[in-house]
């Protein structure tokens, strides 16, 4: 399953163009093999990003009671894996199939966690909430590319488009070819330690593991303790320090990332940035470069293991909150502490702390034991930027310094490796470095026609008060929409929709003779102590969508209302005087008209205001033309003429 619409404002090449191509090759490359057992439905649906329509409409189709295994497959971005981030609850099965068959299977428990208690949705969601098994993979890179202009066949990383084809492929084989009757069993435990080798296992073996931990950190600290390397007084200390250490440099990371998008020309905080791997590498060596420096000063008060003890049993609390929260997430905390723990207590064993000079040993020990944190943990920091760049970096720093708390041993080794005349040199070094290279990607925001900046600006005209107005959401103008805006206010758009509560930037705006959208009324039947409307909606502009405000006299007067035969689940939208009745039309029909059926009370009024939704802004009121580095900002509300008109019945 994919879909092939896409937002107003953009080609929509890798959202969701790249899940139809790979479905298309895929169906061309099972008819070319042998057949398979179980048939195979490629559902190509429309109007996801509206509503996921299309997977309803599905839903009433004969077929979709024979459905076994979903595959859908979608897109944040230009680029990346494609990585499996939503799977069917009960997901035991599910999972063991998919590492099975899966030539490149990229998934972790944390993703699938997290995004199931996110209120974001796809055409998976629909099929989810009916009991379906299956799996939901997307690649989440080049987020700035994101329902833009710029999601062009050009801008789409090919790596990625074989990706979703290569998984693709191999479990629609694989389904194609075992029994589909039980799909459901225990949920697992799993997650990529290297590259795309997918670990599983049941969720119930993790208290296993636990325990394990809990005993090795005892060993450690006793162990520690006999040989003298810390006292308890001192690791008490340090697991205090330790977390002074994570609130200062994460929350430095705030005003620092708050100084830096202030350089950023017209930057709209959702959109993401273009430079999103250089910010990352700059944002890692301040990061890495301040907690080196905090760290250096830190152990000329305490002794280095009872700092690291000190992380130890940071971690340890953190997996056992995690543990009762979100037990299958509990691994990026478990496996980490477990080898760190180990390798603590080898070196602890044989005295390797004690040697005044750094023995290879010492060095080899401590990084055989750091790997599986850096495997396990380093892609979840990725991970954050990618999905939150500058909007909120300090969660991908954070965890950065979780990972640095274990790696402390190693960085002090590089640290006194680089050190000169005592001062730290590495550390000082990093920090210019990383400042060196933030000022790189601010400069390469600077908008061009490849790198082109998200305007905001719509046209709203009110033909029963012949008033019109400009629009944005965004409280800055850029170069180009500053034209619309010569006399700004703030306010909600209330001068055209009645309930609007949430403020946007406003401005006059000349009216011209727009084609107003229509309501026709076709019949009129009384029914019992009931009147019921059948009427016509029409666009003879030829918009893409309507909306309609439905407003009975009085606001407890029952409404209940059908769209060319369906019925439409109306939800009363209050205020202090009166009741709304809000329902979007998305997709006019090729003939740009539609039926509404409306019942309510025998002898209530109904005043009805329609809108005409209509892509594109008036071309006669645009008196600098959009040049080649501007490009709308993403939306639904963004870079339309809406016209509303009245009616009442």
């Amino acid at each position: 399953m994919a879909h092939y619409d896409s937002q107003p404002n953009t080609l929509g090449a890798a959202d969701d163009g790249a899940g139809i191509a790979a479905m298309l090759e895929t169906a061309r490359a099972i008819k070319q093999g042998e057949p398979l057992q179980n048939d195979v439905i490629f559902l190509m649906t429309d109007g996801e990003e509206y509503g996921l329509y299309g997977a309803k409409a599905f839903l009433k189709h004969p077929w979709a009671k024979e459905v076994g295994v979903i595959v859908n497959v979608e897109a944040r971005g230009n680029s990346g894996p494609s990585m499996t981030f939503e799977i069917s609850p009960e997901n035991g099965w599910v999972i063991e199939q998919f590492a099975k068959a899966a030539p490149y299977p990229i998934a972790n428990s944390l993703a699938y966690e997290v995004y199931r208690k996110m209120p974001n949705d796809t055409d998976f969601t629909v099929f989810r909430k009916e009991g379906y098994a299956g799996v939901n993979s997307a690649f989440v890179d080049g987020f700035v590319h994101y329902h833009k202009l710029t999601d062009s066949p050009e801008n789409m990383d090919k790596n990625s488009l074989q990706h979703h084809g290569s998984n693709m492929l191999a479990l629609a084989r694989h389904f194609g070819n075992i029994p589909l009757e039980n799909t459901k069993a225990a949920d697992k435990v799993f997650f990529n330690p290297i590259g795309t080798w997918l670990v599983h296992y049941p969720a119930w073996q993790t208290i296993v593991w636990v325990i394990l931990a809990s005993v090795l950190l005892t060993i450690v600290f006793i162990v520690g303790l006999k040989r003298k390397a810390f006292t308890v007084l001192q690791v008490a200390g340090s697991f205090m320090l330790y977390l002074l250490l994570i609130a200062i440099v994460a929350g430095l990371f705030i005003p620092l990332n708050a100084f830096v998008t202030g350089f950023l020309p017209y930057t709209h905080s959702h959109n993401g940035v273009y430079g999103s791997d250089s910010f990352f590498i700059a944002y890692l060596l301040l990061a890495l470069g301040l907690f080196m420096l905090l760290t250096w000063l830190a152990l000329r008060w305490v002794r280095l293991f009872a700092l690291l003890v000190g992380v130890y049993l940071v971690w340890f609390a953190l997996l056992l909150v995690v543990l009762f929260i979100v037990p299958s997430v509990s691994y990026l905390f478990l496996f980490p502490l477990l080898f760190c723990l180990a390798g603590s207590l080898v070196v602890l064993v044989n005295d390797l702390h004690r040697r005044e000079e750094v023995c290879w040993q010492y060095v080899t020990v401590i990084l055989l034991a750091l790997l599986p944190a850096i495997f396990i943990v380093f892609p979840i920091v990725k991970l954050l930027f990618v999905v939150f760049a500058l909007q909120m970096p300090v969660a991908m720093v954070a965890v950065l310094l979780l990972l640095l708390g274990l790696a402390v041993p190693l960085l002090v080794v590089l640290e006194r490796s680089f050190s000169w005349r005592f001062l730290p040199l590495l550390p000082l070094l990093l920090l210019l470095a990383g400042a060196v290279h933030t000022m790189q990607p601010v400069a390469g925001e600077e908008p061009t026609a490849e790198r082109p900046l998200h305007s905001h600006v719509s046209y709203y005209l009110n033909t029963d008060t012949n008033k019109a107005f400009w629009a944005s959401a965004f409280t800055q103008t850029d170069d180009w929409n500053q034209q619309f805006f010569p006399n700004p206010t703030t306010a909600p758009l209330s001068g055209i929709y009645p309930m609007a509560a949430r403020d946007y930037l406003k401005n006059e705006a000349e009216t011209i003779d727009l084609q107003a959208p229509v309501a026709e009324l076709v019949q009129e039947v009384p029914i019992g102590t009931e009147r019921f409307l059948q009427l016509k909606l029409s666009s003879p502009a030829g918009g893409a969508h309507m909306e309609v405000i439905l407003q009975p006299q009085h606001p407890d007067d029952i409404i209940e209302a059908n769209l060319n035969g369906e019925a439409l689940p109306l939800q009363p939208i209050k205020t202090d005087t009166t009741t709304f009745y809000l329902v979007r039309v998305h997709g006019l029909p090729v003939s740009k008209e539609v039926m509404l059926d409306v019942k309510l009370s025998k002898n209530s009024k109904l005043n009805l205001l329609l809108y005409d939704q209509t892509i594109g802004l008036p071309a006669q009121l645009i008196r600098q033309p959009r040049p080649n580095y501007v490009v709308p900002e993403q939306g639904r509300d963004s870079n339309l003429t809406i016209v509303r008109k009245s009616y009442s019945f």
